[in-house]
């Protein structure tokens, strides 16, 4: 795996690991589908320098409620007796009544047996106040979770469509936090669509103003499910690889946080490649969230342009022809980067995909697109 992907750090499970709770009311890892525990796959995982991650939710399972919290007499039961909706999945658990010690002991004996596994990632699904639903509110919970989990050093995601009128809580409490809803259309036939991918960017256009540079903290715009193979065939969705560059491209200009949806021992090598491109990776590991230039909402402007400055002070800037409907692609369009915009007037360009010296410029570059393509400038600035 780590051959194929070797930039990348961890190996994340997500909701199906855990079906039930261990005699602590903790959550535990199904034995049918991993007879030789947890710690077992760290340790093969660690082989190649990667870390394991897994999924769990704010608030406190009903299997756990006869249990008492580990090195204590106090029965979990006891600490939600009002039976408050612990998170979005309504019924899924219960907030507690108070968070007081009682509960802080729970959350850290969870974290205690996660660092046992050797757990390095934790993606926290059901939290709010979300985009949708902001009567939900789970920060009490997660202040917990995050004084349980940062003690061994384990990284917090939040999701999902985190309200960004708290992102300084967010930030406070987390490594990244899901900005919308699932990327997954969950088609029978195929994972997502191209719709689906430009529609993200109205939402992370919500975040480039958000106190997040150097705050080891980014912006989640969900999984990239770029060349997805099952049984020889891709699955994507995706119209053709103008998207899927788009794709890669978006996520690496505002720093999301990067993670692939597909077995990286199936992708064909040309996605491989896509997903490996080290300039790419280095555009995205700045840290840096792009902001556009005009409205992020792809559907009013579907000539988005988004940039920012890399620490090496060159600027990197997306020209995108968000020109895509739901289940059709529209028409080619000429993008347009005005420097005055981006507080420039000259510069040097090159192409980040292909590494192409596409020479000077003065006052404005622009190119015609195909409907979803997109292109990477990296700018030397002149003057």
């Amino acid at each position: 795996m780590k051959r194929k992907m070797p930039q990348y750090e961890y190996i994340n499970l997500d909701s199906g690991w855990s079906e039930t709770c261990d005699e602590y009311g903790r959550w535990t890892y199904r034995k049918d589908l991993f007879p030789s525990g947890l710690r077992a796959l760290s340790d093969h995982l660690a082989k190649n320098h990667q870390k394991l991650g897994l999924y769990m939710l704010p608030g406190i399972r009903a299997e756990a409620l006869d249990k008492t919290i580990k090195n204590t007499n106090i029965v979990i039961g006891d600490l939600v007796k009002q039976k408050k909706q612990g998170n979005l999945f309504k019924g899924a658990t219960f907030m507690p009544d108070e968070h007081n010690a009682h509960v802080q002991a729970y959350y850290d004996s969870i974290a205690d047996l996660f660092a046992e596994w050797k757990v390095g990632y934790v993606k926290i699904d059901g939290c709010g106040p979300n985009n949708d639903e902001p009567d939900v509110d789970t920060r009490a919970c997660l202040r917990m979770m995050k004084n349980a989990f940062s003690k061994h050093r384990i990284w917090i995601e939040l999701s999902w469509g985190l309200d960004p009128d708290y992102a300084e809580d967010w930030i406070e409490l987390a490594n990244g936090a899901r900005v919308y809803i699932d990327i997954e259309s969950y088609s029978s036939k195929s994972m997502t669509t191209s719709h689906r991918v430009f529609q993200r960017m109205a939402y992370a256009a919500k975040w480039c103003d958000k106190p997040i540079a150097g705050r080891n903290f980014f912006i989640d715009l969900d999984v990239v499910l770029v060349g997805m193979t099952v049984d020889g065939k891709c699955v994507d969705g995706l119209d053709n690889d103008d998207i899927r560059m788009s794709y890669i491209s978006f996520w690496a200009l505002v720093s999301s946080v990067f993670c692939i949806g597909a077995d990286p021992r199936k992708l064909p090598q040309k996605y491989l490649a896509l997903l490996n491109h080290p300039v790419i990776l280095d555009i995205h590991s700045s840290g840096i969230i792009a902001r556009p230039i005009g409205s992020g909402n792809a559907w009013i402007n579907r000539k988005q342009v988004w940039w920012k400055r890399l620490p090496d002070s060159r600027l990197c800037v997306g020209l995108f022809n968000a020109h895509v409907y739901p289940f059709m692609l529209g028409l080619s369009r000429e993008v347009r980067v005005d420097f005055e915009e981006i507080g420039v007037e000259e510069v040097e360009a090159k192409d980040a995909w292909t590494g192409e010296n596409l020479g000077r410029y003065a006052g404005s570059y622009s190119i015609m697109l195909r409907p979803g393509q997109c292109q990477l400038l990296l700018l030397k600035v002149l003057r």
